[in-house]
């Protein structure tokens, strides 16, 4: 995603890891108020989740106009990003993206909730099959709690709602989906195209073309969709784990959190188990060369088909360093803060890489998962190449 569009994907995982805490600490509590009754409530009430969004979003004031002219458009400019992205990378998608959507902010949140709650769902389902919230108390305090946790995921979505302004979605946690959609906000990429005096044209095709590279490194890479999925799995198990544990996980996770205070570390970093860690180091490496890579070919392309390119980039940037202090804080409270750091190291990390050895070099992190740099690789790029040169071509 281009500019603050990224924030959705950096949103989910940082929400994700961010929540376990309250998570585990609800079950710990509700877990004991369990008896024989069999009523219980979600975990997550989704529709508190989706009217608390659609409010905060303010949808109806942000209509799409001329739905079916930038519906054409954005094909138009799908089909011109597509072949000049292939010619770059040197790979080919398997089949043409078709899946364009034109979104209001409504039509946006609407997928996105669905997206969140199959994200969920594993936690929601341990939570189940667990007893949460039976008997009349366990039942009450559910139903406050769970109104709670849609509220807060509901405001942040609706948050990111006002901002986002494209996205690829891969619906991740789906086995059955074989390929992606591009949604485009379309409000909102017009209101920033018009506050910002860019180019109509030259904006929407900038933003089109870091949302095609999102399409070739999971389609023409199907390997990197079921990672990227087993890492998620990953990350459930142990937070299940940590739910279902009879000791003092929540002692524990209070105590690494006031530990880390002056580390230096991310709280959301701090507040995780070695294990968590782990994997939680890995999904960054991950999401940081996804974002970082895609950049790279948005930029290189971009640079070569854009009038405006330098304009759109100095704009942007611009505009990311003018953050409301509401925007810092919300950064930091979700963890979006730690990502946008590591996006640029692994953007920075890609263009070491083509600046040495050239993009098909740099292309060898989707040759196989092995392949992927650690974080360490990512603010050390060659250590990365000297580890490929001594692996081989596969």
């Amino acid at each position: 995603m281009a500019g603050n569009q990224n924030d959705f994907r950096r949103f989910g995982a940082a929400l994700l890891l961010g929540m376990a805490a309250g998570l585990a600490a609800r079950y710990y509590f509700e877990a004991r108020a369990r008896n024989d009754s069999r009523a219980r409530v979600g975990l997550i009430d989704w529709e508190q989740a989706r009217q608390a969004a659609l409010r905060l979003s303010q949808w109806e004031q942000a209509p799409v106009d001329n739905r079916a002219y930038r519906r054409e458009q954005y094909a138009r400019m799908v089909a011109i990003s597509e072949p000049l992205i292939a010619d770059y990378l040197g790979v080919r998608l398997p089949e043409p993206v078709s899946r364009i959507f034109v979104f209001d902010r409504r039509e946006w949140l609407e997928a996105n909730i669905v997206s969140f709650s199959q994200l969920f769902r594993p936690i929601e389902d341990l939570y189940e099959k667990n007893g949460g919230g039976r008997g009349a108390l366990g039942m009450v305090m559910n139903d406050v709690s769970s109104k709670l946790l849609g509220m807060q995921i509901g405001g942040l979505l609706g948050y990111l709602a006002q901002r986002v302004l494209g996205q690829y979605d891969l619906s991740l946690l789906s086995a059955e989906a074989t390929g992606g959609a591009l949604y485009f906000v379309e409000p909102n990429i017009a209101r920033v195209q018009q506050q910002l005096g860019l180019s109509d044209e030259d904006f929407r095709l900038w933003i089109t073309l870091h949302e095609m590279t999102h399409a070739f490194e999971f389609e023409a890479y199907p390997w990197v969709r079921s990672y990227f999925r087993e890492l998620l799995e990953q990350n459930f198990t142990l937070i299940s784990g940590q739910m279902l544990s009879s000791g003092n996980s929540l002692i524990d996770m209070l105590m690494r959190l006031l530990q880390g205070i002056g580390s230096g570390q991310h709280w959301i970093e701090t507040v995780l188990t070695p294990e968590q860690r782990a994997v939680f180091d890995r999904i960054q490496a991950l999401m940081s060369i996804i974002e970082g890579y895609g950049n790279h070919v948005m930029n290189a392309v971009g640079r070569r088909l854009l009038p405006s390119f330098s304009q759109i980039e100095q704009q942007i940037a611009q505009r990311q360093r003018q953050r409301t202090l509401l925007d810092q804080m919300v950064f930091r409270l979700t963890g979006l803060d730690l990502k946008l750091a590591q996006y640029q190291q692994g953007e920075a990390f890609v263009n070491a890489i083509v600046a040495a050895r050239g993009i098909g070099f740099a292309s060898r992190v989707w040759e196989r998962p092995e392949n992927l740099p650690t974080l360490d690789e990512i603010r050390n790029p060659a250590q990365w190449m000297i580890r490929m040169d001594r692996q081989g071509w596969v």
